[in-house]
């Protein structure tokens, strides 16, 4: 399933809640440090996908957000899951939950 980037956005919780000098120096990821929130029908496959944020830019989404994500599991499932990821850019304005650092993810039915 597609982003639906007018739709249904990710939303900002709190702008540099992270430690930005912390994130940067430690991961050399980029200038992130905010925490956004997004809930869709997409599943964890999808927000991982390259450039599946393609407005990320537009929004102020940064390479090393943090990202709170309930998505369904599967395509056809009525259980969610719980994703926590970090952002990283795919191209000069759209980005993707990375799955080289790791994302943490919690399923139930």
């Amino acid at each position: 399933m597609a982003y639906d980037s007018t739709g249904n956005p990710p939303s900002r919780i709190d702008n540099a809640l992270l430690s930005q000098r912390n994130i940067r120096e430690s991961t050399g990821i980029g200038e992130g440090g905010s925490l956004w929130t997004y809930s869709s029908t997409n599943t964890t496959t999808d927000i991982a996908a390259s450039s599946f944020f393609s407005n990320a830019g537009d929004l102020g989404m940064r390479g090393g957000d943090v990202v709170i994500a309930a998505c369904q599991t599967t395509a056809s499932s009525t259980g969610m899951t719980l994703v926590i990821g970090m952002l990283r850019y795919t191209s000069t304005s759209a980005a993707a939950l990375s799955t080289a650092n790791g994302m943490i993810t919690s399923t139930y039915s």
